[in-house]
């Protein structure tokens, strides 16, 4: 058989160019980011944590506590290397609070 049919692709190929094309794998690290946030800050700031979003590599987070705000303002850079080497990859370049 000729024509469309003559080139043939593994499924794992052609599920990655689509999520190539699509960006799904930056979303996807970026919701592994996301719930690694938990884990990274531990229980007690989880707590205060009101809600978790991501941006274009910038992680906002917000807070219910202006004082557990103020503490994980202070440990950003080491948060945001924590999620990173969760992560497996320089995803997050920056944290909001709010």
């Amino acid at each position: 058989m000729e024509g469309k049919w003559d080139t043939s692709k593994r499924l794992s190929e052609v599920v990655m160019e689509y999520m190539r094309d699509n960006d799904i794998t930056k979303k996807m690290l970026e919701n592994r980011a996301i719930s690694l946030w938990q884990v990274v800050i531990g229980p007690t700031a989880q707590r205060s944590t009101k809600n978790v979003y991501m941006h274009d590599g910038v992680m906002y987070v917000e807070m219910t506590s202006s004082v557990v705000r103020h503490e994980l303002l202070m440990l950003k850079s080491h948060i945001i290397s924590r999620l990173n080497e969760a992560v497996g990859k320089q995803l997050v370049t920056d944290i909001i609070f709010k």
